[in-house]
């Protein structure tokens, strides 16, 4: 990475260079970094704040905005997936070096989202597992989901070769698995093998299966086509996501109070399709926001990155290193979501900061350790982010420790 430097109050006021059409999104980088501040405060409240609480109306909307991180999460991953797929169509759908490392990345996803899971650490421990265990162990957690789901998507893609055949297929699937959800989630699937069931509906536990949540991914993908071929997306976009925004609160809205529900008895809160809409709404209230945010401070210059001061060199704005900051965050956020969840909860190889703790935080305390767990992640999305350059030295850690907890299930008890 280039040396940040920045001008001194004493210099003249830079002149901004302009930005590359078609660069950066800052908007989605500003959606997916609200969503990890979410997910760490969120978990931090509700793994260790003391129970005492509960009840309380401000924790209620605590939870009720909490909520939300899962389908921000899913529908940024959609967007972010469309976004650069989109615009490097030719690229992405032929094979090569990196159409092998996204099919990678997918696989890790799935690797480290079942490990997350693991009830034992020890191989004959885990040869040994009952049915129950076992269906618990392949519950579908969001690494799972997104894995499976941006898998899938990339297939599609190369698959079909065209993006208006990908769209509308994609189209198509949003419209099955939102629509699909009250019945399947009705179906007895148990005459499928489990690790395929877990996708499907929630029988085994599974807490993103991918109906109805792929359909916040596939709603970001058909947003993310909108803005294939705009300079600038914030720009093109935020009157008509706001749009779109108004349309999927107000019409399940009014379909619902109408009595029109064709599914009888069925789980509401997770499947029903008029929920479904109310949810993706509000995240498109979060991107349209961002949107508008991004119009007006792209207007006044505020978002210029690289400036050439009175000596005539390029440096990096203040501005600059923020959203540097944000989109690193935003990019790591699935390395930052495991490695919160371990720092929490422990794993098959250590125990979490919850196990010392308890549910016994005040909110003041809570809040400490929100902040400095959010801190720490920022730090480590940002070291990761840096030692992802050095190819080889980050193969050699990255296998080492691959190597290290093979050994440790091979040799444990």
């Amino acid at each position: 990475m280039d040396v940040v430097t920045t001008a001194s109050s004493s210099e003249p006021r830079p002149e901004a260079v302009k930005k590359e059409a078609g660069g950066r999104w800052v908007a989605l980088d500003l959606l997916r970094f609200v969503a990890v501040l979410l997910m760490v405060q969120g978990h931090v409240f509700t793994s260790l704040l003391d129970p005492s609480y509960e009840g309380q109306r401000w924790l209620r909307h605590h939870n009720f905005v909490h909520g939300y991180t899962a389908p921000m999460f899913l529908f940024a991953s959609g967007l972010a997936f469309g976004y650069t797929t989109f615009r490097g169509w030719k690229a992405n759908t032929t094979w090569g070096d990196g159409l092998a490392k996204r099919f990678r990345r997918y696989g890790w996803l799935l690797v480290i989202g079942y490990a997350l899971h693991m009830p034992a650490l020890a191989l004959a421990r885990l040869m040994e597992i009952d049915a129950g265990t076992l269906r618990h162990w392949l519950q579908v957690d969001v690494l799972q989901h997104i894995g499976v789901s941006l898998a899938i998507l990339q297939l599609l893609a190369l698959a079909v070769r065209r993006e208006k055949v990908f769209v509308a297929v994609v189209g198509v699937m949003f419209a099955g698995v939102v629509l699909g959800a009250p019945l399947l989630w009705a179906t007895d699937l148990s005459f499928l093998p489990t690790p395929i069931a877990s996708y499907l509906n929630a029988d085994t536990g599974s807490l993103f299966p991918l109906f109805p949540w792929a359909g916040f991914t596939y709603a970001g993908i058909l947003v993310a086509y909108a803005a294939r071929t705009a300079k600038r997306p914030s720009h093109d976009l935020a009157w008509p996501l706001l749009a779109l925004t108004v349309t999927c609160f107000v019409l399940p809205i009014a379909l619902n109070r109408t009595g029109l529900q064709p599914y009888g008895q069925h789980d509401f809160w997770k499947t029903d399709p008029y929920y479904f809409f109310f949810r993706l709404a509000n995240v498109l209230a979060v991107l349209t926001a961002w949107c508008f945010v991004e119009k007006a401070a792209d207007r006044r210059g505020w978002l210029d990155e690289r400036a050439v001061d009175a000596r005539g060199q390029k440096q990096t704005t203040k501005m600059g290193e923020l959203l540097t900051v944000v989109r690193i965050v935003g990019a790591e956020s699935l390395l930052i979501y495991v490695a919160h969840l371990v720092f929490l909860h422990g794993s098959v190889l250590s125990h979490g900061f919850e196990h010392a703790t308890g549910r016994s935080l005040t909110i003041a305390q809570a809040s400490v350790v929100a902040t400095a767990l959010l801190a720490a992640m920022v730090l480590l999305a940002w070291t990761w982010h840096e030692w992802k350059k050095g190819t080889w030295r980050f193969r050699v850690v990255q296998w080492s420790a691959i190597g290290s907890f093979a050994y440790l299930m091979l040799t444990s008890q």
